[in-house]
């Protein structure tokens, strides 16, 4: 009788009045703790809005500082040394200038400033007072020459002028520093996120200063730098979220009243609550006795019986009982039926998400141009580059329509080649001198198969950390066949003139995973090698280097059959 069912409904019976009177008695404790946890969630859900909003203007306001850099390289010689700019190309980025900030909500001023003559370009926003146009000019002037970045930077930093915060970035650029400010101010919270009544305070901190305040400055008492996470104390609210794109955090805080239940209400509840467990216990008692105990005894005994491999042992269905259990029990002789095609389909489940995976790691490797493209075509308008845009737009079009290819899984080197011309055409028009490419492919290899666009993504990821605007950058593709133990195919090496791997990317780059900060860094790498274990079920088909006298190596080995695998041919 130790085990009988109905000896444990009564214990069941004990235990729920016994969970409801602590549950009762200790619910205007706990019900606080939640409470609390729902505000911080409130105020940290808030505050990752305002900092992702942030994130995304600095980044706008990069890709304006950007293209002024590369409307400089076009124009003038910039490199140490080079002659002063001439009256006619300052009025032409001046113009370019001018048209940038009044474009951009956020921007306050745009300089270029050399550091061989007294060129000093400088433009506001019309919203600023003769004032604070003048003292930002004579603020930034010096500023500038002992806090700039690189051209790859995006972040940037919060500084004070005159009692006011700015976001701050200036771009070293052969002897030119072309930078920008935007003020704190206009990156106020919208304020219809938090209630008319409600006391909050947004600011931004950096380094122990307070660069901006929106809202109840007596709030940022509440603030302890030592705590990481959100966090609830003395009726206040507490977030601090880091910019990803400057060195500074966004606090979100607000005042809020605990709300409490009246125990006399809880202590009712409980009452009733246990009178109602009372007498449904009762009844379920009866009932699982006869509708549930026998039928899971049975289903018990079946199921030792299918253990030792009698799959064509079935329920009777008269024995269920009732039609819940008769339901069970006709599943129970359905997987009896179907036992032996489990394995298959447990095998066919894992070959669609292995496909899945591979579908994934294709779209992440297309390259984010499209919207590059547009503002380029933009750019070109301002100089009445008309044929140049024109040879854009075909280059463009022929590059749309190859990587809009969805249906196909596979290409040849050939076209692999032709796609990668269109996309040096287009970033050749928009950088003239600064690119050369040259292909030692022989023609066996250029009708070999490969998989779509594992090429191109060597070759976009040398764009993307070998060029700079200073000099021109060499890319070399070659293709031979190839053979050495264990592999025979063709090998395609893909070469820079860049600054190469580090020695910790290429030991982090031969682990990553996606995720990983060098993962990220190098995406299309990541997914080349990741797309190719799937394909081929080989992990050393990718292969990263320096040459000797500089730049990076890629060595891309396709082999003459894929894997002995289902997910072959995806």
């Amino acid at each position: 009788m130790d085990n009988s069912f109905i000896k444990k409904a009564i214990y069941l019976l004990v235990g729920i009045l016994v969970t409801s009177i602590l549950f009762f008695a200790g619910i205007s404790l706990t019900y606080d703790s939640f409470f609390k946890q729902n505000v911080i969630e409130a105020c940290e859900s808030t505050s990752k809005r305002w900092t992702a909003s942030i994130d995304r203007r600095l980044d706008a306001e990069y890709e304006h500082l950007y293209d002024v850099c590369s409307y400089l390289f076009r124009k003038v010689e910039t490199w140490e040394g080079s002659p002063e700019m001439d009256f006619s190309a300052r009025k032409e980025l001046q113009d370019y200038m001018e048209s940038k900030v009044l474009i951009s909500e956020d921007i306050t001023a745009l300089f270029v400033l050399d550091s061989e003559s007294d060129l000093y370009l400088y433009f506001t926003s019309p919203t600023l007072n003769q004032t604070s146009v003048y003292n930002l000019k004579l603020f930034l002037k010096p500023f500038c020459t002992d806090h700039y970045s690189s051209l790859s930077s995006h972040s940037w930093e919060a500084i004070e002028i005159l009692e006011e915060g700015f976001y701050y970035k200036t771009i070293k650029f052969g002897k030119y520093y072309v930078g920008a400010v935007s003020s704190c101010s206009n990156y106020r919270m919208d304020e219809t996120v938090v209630s008319a009544d409600e006391e909050f305070c947004f600011y931004l901190f950096s380094n122990d200063h307070l660069y901006y305040c929106q809202g109840d400055r007596e709030l940022i008492d509440a603030f302890d730098e030592g705590r990481q996470n959100s966090y609830y104390q003395d009726g206040k609210t507490v977030s601090a979220i880091p910019l990803v794109y400057a060195d500074a955090s966004c606090v979100y805080i607000f005042s809020v009243t605990d709300v409490r239940i009246p125990w006399e209400m809880a202590s009712a509840f409980m009452i009733f609550d246990s009178a109602l467990c009372v007498i449904l216990v009762v009844l379920l008692t009866s009932m699982l006795n006869r509708k549930v105990r026998n039928p899971i005894r049975k289903l018990v005994e079946a199921n030792s019986i299918l253990s030792k491999g009698n799959y064509e042992y079935h329920l009777d269905l008269n024995e269920a009982g009732s039609s819940e259990f008769e339901e069970l029990f006709s599943s129970f002789n359905r997987m009896s039926d179907q036992i032996g095609n489990l394995t298959i389909e447990s095998y066919d489940l894992k070959i669609k998400r292995e496909h899945n995976r591979l579908k994934m790691l294709r779209a992440q490797m297309k390259p984010h141009t499209f919207l590059n493209a547009i503002s380029t075509i933009s750019n070109m308008t301002y100089t009445g580059r008309a044929e140049d845009i024109r040879k854009y737009i075909a280059a463009f079009a022929s590059f749309t329509r190859y990587m809009l290819n969805t249906a196909g899984d596979w290409t040849t080197v050939r076209e692999e080649i032709s796609h990668i011309d269109n996309y040096v055409k287009m970033q050749q028009i928009r950088f003239p001198e600064s690119i050369e490419i040259s292909y030692e492919v022989s023609p066996e290899v250029r009708n070999s198969r490969i998989p779509y666009l594992v090429l191109f993504s060597l070759v976009e990821n040398s764009f993307k950390h070998a060029m700079t605007l200073v000099k021109t950058m060499y890319v070399t593709i070659t293709g031979e066949r190839y053979e050495e133990e264990g592999f025979s195919g063709i090998r395609l090496t893909e070469e820079d003139n860049g600054p190469g791997f580090t020695n910790t990317a290429l030991n982090e780059l031969a682990e990553a995973v996606t995720g990983d900060p060098y993962a990220k860094e190098h995406l299309g790498l990541t997914n080349v090698r990741y797309s190719l274990n799937l394909i081929y079920g080989r992990d050393d088909l990718l292969r990263l280097s320096n040459n000797p006298e500089g730049g990076a190596r890629i060595e891309l080995l396709i082999p003459d059959e894929e894997a002995d695998n289902e997910t072959s041919g995806m």
